[in-house]
């Protein structure tokens, strides 16, 4: 019998970077599922006013004039058509409805007889309301910590939060904090599953002769990060590093939401922009030393950094501003700094002399994981 899946995503397919909710997709879909990816309805407007707004809605455009999209066998992706606005009231119910209709309609197109829902963003609370047989509302992040959230948009999400994990048949947790949180919170199953990583993605680029262009007249030391830039982002930190190592290049790779005009006057930092998941091994290749450079704020402290384990997996060593669960699981691993003078300092160290204990045992410790065994966790925990 066909097992089925609809994938009520926090990230766009298009447009996003791999994230842990994608390899457990993919997984999915490896073990026979026939999967329905559903693109993010999103939280607020984007702001005008804030850089890349323009990219934004052409990127979310783009997402629409695709419609329904066979990507695969038996793996379609699709942006539900929705009202941009994002607060409990009337438009809420005028939404549901057309999430409901969206839904049903593609569920008979495609066959999805008795899905299971896999929910990965609070913004798809009101899913549950459709018809499926089991759920899974899976916490990457703390969603609703979130720093660019309104006060209105926070207290809509928190009350989508609740529905969910008031009503999922199974909530997993991608971090310790999380789970403690959410444990008080509600009589439904909750687990916590630390991220895995595909270890043989991102090691076997070290046997490979590959180097991208752009990168391989870069000289070295290379000190390197690769995601998302965002006011998230320690710039502080990076700031200082790069003024005060001129003799190091600093790249950083990723889609880039904020200005930092200044720093693209300094020589070594190198913005490479957006690359395909497929090039990112070959680049952190190159690095010398690997960073984690995230500031002090609420959503930050209660997430479980991905990229670390990728970090290991390239047989790097790693420096990290403090994240709770990074501190937890990698203390005697990663090098975790208290501020931009440690920060440096552990720079200096493993571009001096990297610690090949500490990489040893990062690669020990990530090379045995696998996403189908979080996923053949979860579908276990959902039987019984």
């Amino acid at each position: 019998m066909q097992k089925n899946l609809i994938h009520f995503s926090g990230d766009d397919f298009w447009n996003s970077n791999p994230h842990s909710r994608y390899h457990m997709v993919k997984s999915w879909h490896s073990m026979g599922y026939k999967i329905l990816w559903l693109n993010p309805i999103g939280h607020r407007f984007p702001s005008i006013s804030k850089k890349g707004f323009s990219k934004r809605i052409i990127r979310k455009l783009k997402s629409y004039t695709k419609f329904l999209k066979k990507v695969d066998d038996n793996f379609y992706v699709y942006t539900p058509f929705l009202i941009p606005k994002f607060s409990k009231g009337f438009l809420q119910i005028v939404n549901l409805f057309l999430l409901k209709f969206q839904v049903s309609i593609l569920k008979i197109f495609l066959s999805l007889k008795k899905p299971l829902f896999f929910i990965t963003t609070p913004m798809f609370g009101d899913a549950l309301k459709i018809s499926h047989s089991k759920s899974i509302y899976y916490y990457s992040d703390k969603y609703t910590s979130y720093r660019e959230l309104s006060a209105e948009n926070k207290k809509y999400m928190e009350n989508l939060d609740k529905q969910l994990y008031q009503n999922a048949d199974l909530i997993c947790c991608a971090s310790k904090n999380i789970y403690n949180d959410i444990k008080k919170l509600t009589v439904q199953p909750v687990i916590y599953i630390p991220h895995v990583v595909n270890f043989k993605y991102f090691n076997d680029a070290l046997g490979d002769k590959y180097i991208p262009k752009d990168i391989i007249d870069i000289s070295k030391p290379i000190v390197g990060y690769y995601g998302t830039l965002t006011k998230s982002t320690d710039w502080e930190i990076i700031e200082y590093c790069v003024k005060e190592r001129p003799n190091y290049n600093y790249v950083l790779i990723g889609r880039d939401e904020v200005n930092y005009e200044g720093l693209k006057n300094l020589k070594n930092i190198i913005f490479l922009g957006k690359k395909d998941f497929k090039e990112i091994p070959h680049y952190g290749k190159m690095f010398d030393v690997c960073i984690s450079p995230f500031i002090q704020e609420e959503w930050i402290q209660n997430s479980s950094p991905l990229k670390i384990k990728e970090y290991l997996s390239l047989e790097k060593p790693v420096v990290s501003t403090y994240i709770e669960e990074v501190q937890k699981l990698y203390s005697q691993i990663v090098y975790i700094a208290k501020d931009k003078f440690e920060f440096l300092n552990y720079i200096d160290l493993n571009i001096k002399k990297p610690n090949k204990e500490k990489i040893e045992l990062g690669k020990e410790l990530v090379k045995l994981e696998s996403w189908d065994n979080v996923v053949r966790e979860l579908n276990a925990t959902l039987k019984n």
